[in-house]
């Protein structure tokens, strides 16, 4: 599973939903403004996606944010937010298990390119 936010983290570092990071920050919430899929909009759990690009545009908006594949704490949950079944899944923390990319660099597409990738994962 992957997830995309928080650059610098490294393997065996937590994933933690913003109620225990404490961020103000979510992806979700800048996502959705932009007229992105609405989904993963709780802050007391981590959300996972099983899809790498769907991951890396979430750390795109970070902005260039990590892309990381990530072990579940705890067995996951779907995430009732998400209207394609199997793409977005919710656990109470992650751990990175790998840094796929880094840096994913916003810059590198348009916000509207961006948005295309979410919304083309979340119509399948």
């Amino acid at each position: 599973m992957f997830h995309g936010g928080y650059p610098g983290l490294k393997p065996g570092d937590l994933i933690l939903p913003p109620d225990q990071s404490g961020t103000a920050r979510r992806l979700s919430t800048t996502v959705a403004e932009l007229g992105g899929p609405a989904h993963a909009q709780r802050t007391d759990v981590v959300y996972l996606a099983t899809d790498r690009q769907v991951a890396r545009a979430y750390a795109a908006f970070y902005p260039d944010g990590g892309l990381y594949s990530v072990l579940p704490a705890s067995p996951v949950d779907p995430d009732p937010d998400c209207s394609v079944p199997g793409l977005s899944w919710q656990c109470p923390y992650g751990i990175v298990a790998a840094v796929v990319d880094p840096v994913v660099l916003f810059r590198l597409k348009t916000p509207e390119r961006w948005l295309r990738m979410l919304n083309a994962a979340s119509s399948r």
